[in-house]
């Protein structure tokens, strides 16, 4: 499961699922493990049972309880992830991957993104930047639709005589999407606030700290809640 795992973060997706498919994990380890890979595969539906078997093989060992949480997470249930999350937390308070969850479960439940943060903030303290990689490759989806944005940017200016204007914003969109495919495709994702808990918390700090102040204010509340 080990090798399965690092072919995994190597994106060597096919050869780490084929191993994962020989294996037959027995121990809550293993099983763990072999979740843990399959979420990196992107396969929450296999990965669900096995986290399940692995926390009721050890309800103490905190890896089936991330496991499932990240599980969980893929599969849209953000309270049994935030549960799951919380009790990984609970049984190894100084493990980064624990917070990580943790975080990630409570940034997508509405109004806990004070708590999502600090989690966040935790788990890079304890690991490092490398403690917020995201498991699970990129979506197919969002790489889809990226490049048909840059084939419709690249033949629009071929299609018509648009104005200069209209033709460097073609441009700079064509870019846009260009290095987004780049960005997602071969950089890692990290555990972070979406943009709408990242605004309710500045608009929030905003209120606290600096009554109101306005843009300026704004954007200090946004440097002083930046959490790494």
């Amino acid at each position: 499961m080990l090798r399965a795992r690092e072919l995994a973060y190597a994106r060597k997706y096919r050869e780490a699922r084929a191993l994962v498919d020989r294996a037959e994990p027995e121990s809550a380890e293993e099983l763990s493990l072999a979740a843990l890979v399959l979420v990196e595969l992107r396969d929450p539906e296999a990965a669900l049972p096995l986290a399940e078997r692995a926390v009721g093989l050890a309800p103490d060992g905190w890896q089936g309880w991330v496991a499932l949480a990240d599980a969980d997470l893929l599969l849209g249930r953000w309270d049994a992830a935030v549960a799951s999350a919380r009790a990984a937390v609970r049984l190894a308070p100084k493990e980064a991957a624990s917070h990580r969850a943790l975080g990630v479960a409570l940034n997508k439940v509405g109004g806990r993104g004070g708590e999502a943060r600090t989690e966040l903030k935790r788990a890079k303290e304890l690991g490092g930047r490398r403690a917020l990689l995201m498991p699970a490759r990129p979506r197919p989806w969002t790489i889809v639709v990226l490049v048909l944005f840059l084939v419709f940017f690249s033949t629009l200016p071929l299609v018509g005589d648009w104005p200069d204007g209209l033709e460097t914003t073609f441009q700079v969109l064509r870019t846009a999407s260009f290095v987004w495919i780049i960005l997602i495709v071969m950089g890692p994702r990290r555990a972070g606030l979406t943009w709408r808990s990242r605004f309710g918390e500045i608009r929030a700090a905003n209120e606290r700290l600096y009554s109101g102040g306005g843009r300026e204010a704004s954007m200090r509340a946004a440097v002083a809640l930046t959490p790494w």
